[in-house]
């Protein structure tokens, strides 16, 4: 099978994980970097981004005649586009028209825009134009489905185990904090700041913190985002990290979902369905439902014997290891659902 992915090939791209597991499934994969096209040009410098911002100058067209072009010489049995913000609605119908097989998949939300980078017009009116839709959230499936007659194939999100750094738990010295990794709004600036006026002491790592009214907050530490090593490492050492979620995963989950209790990280976050599915509370994980909950779960959690942490680290990195939550497990019911889709 021949699948042409449109969107980034940027190493911290998620797409970079389907394109290694698909090809190890034994498709035959290229991926046209719709987004590092569009991304290498408003980054270059400030021209070019107030060219791009006001809408002059969006490389979107260059991307849309290469789409035709690539598809047209390469006939992959299947275009694959992740969030599609650089593909015009009209490319996609050319595209069906030439008889081509096509699936979306979005890790943010095509009907809730929370930034200039999370979607636009292209995403959102493009929805109905895909012969399937891969879902991280069971409640986008059944709107994709009711207004649009398409299928949809529930895609949580995953950890990948060659990205993954552990060490041994004898190697970490733990430190009795909670942990937030993350870029700052005002919700999770709130949260945080409430957090630290209850007397918790919380370390922050993301960019732009220093900017914010938390630097400024008694019991808060802000740093700039971390390695991705340290990422990890960071995981496991901080008796607590807080998973808050953005407007359009509330209800679901998100990759820290997955990316902390793989390492035996000890994981706070709002209670929802999907994420009760996948771990088990206050065995594996940490559920709160409200600030008042929030705070006393942190408070618990920090207070807790270590033999008891040692259980719940030990569960939660043993249910990740043994349940299919990896990108490989992923990649191989995206491929199958290809194989499904071009009989």
């Amino acid at each position: 099978m021949k699948i042409l992915i449109v969107g980034n090939s940027k190493p911290w791209s998620i797409e970079r994980y389907f394109v290694k597991y698909l090809k190890e499934g034994g498709a035959k994969v290229t991926i046209l970097g719709s987004g590092d096209i569009v991304y290498d040009f408003h980054s270059r410098n400030l021209i070019n981004k107030m060219l791009f911002h006001s809408k002059l100058v969006t490389r979107y067209p260059e991307v849309n005649r290469l789409l035709l072009k690539t598809a047209g010489s390469w006939r992959p049995d299947l275009i694959w586009v992740f969030k599609g913000m650089e593909i015009y609605p009209g490319t996609l119908d050319k595209l069906r028209k030439e008889g081509f097989r096509l699936a979306n998949y979005n890790p943010d939300h095509p009907f809730i825009i929370t930034s200039k980078g999370s979607g636009n017009k292209n995403v959102t009116e493009s929805v109905g134009l895909y012969d399937l839709h891969f879902c991280y959230q069971q409640q986008l499936m059944s709107d994709i489905t009711s207004k649009f007659n398409i299928p949809c194939v529930f895609l949580p999100f995953a950890y990948d185990p060659g990205d993954m750094e552990y060490m041994e738990p004898s190697e970490i010295s733990e430190i009795n904090k909670l942990c937030f990794q993350g870029n700052p709004d005002n919700y999770r600036i709130h949260i945080l700041a409430m957090l630290a006026d209850a007397g918790i002491p919380v370390d922050v790592f993301g960019h732009g913190w220093n900017k914010t009214t938390l630097a400024e907050k008694k019991g808060v530490s802000v740093y700039p985002i971390a390695s991705r090593s340290a990422f990890w490492r960071m995981n496991q050492e901080y008796r607590v990290q807080l998973n808050l979620f953005r407007e359009y995963n509330f209800g679901s989950h998100n990759m820290r979902t997955f990316e902390i209790p793989v390492v035996g990280g000890i994981q706070l976050t709002v209670h929802s369905v999907e994420q009760a599915g996948f771990f088990k509370d206050k065995e594996e994980i940490f559920f709160y439902s409200d600030e008042t909950e929030l705070v006393t779960r942190a408070i618990e959690i920090l207070s807790m014997n270590p033999a008891k942490v040692s259980e719940i680290r030990t569960a939660a990195r043993k249910r990740s290891l043994e349940s299919g939550y990896s990108f490989r497990d992923r990649s191989a019911l995206v491929l199958e659902s290809f194989k499904r889709l071009c009989l």
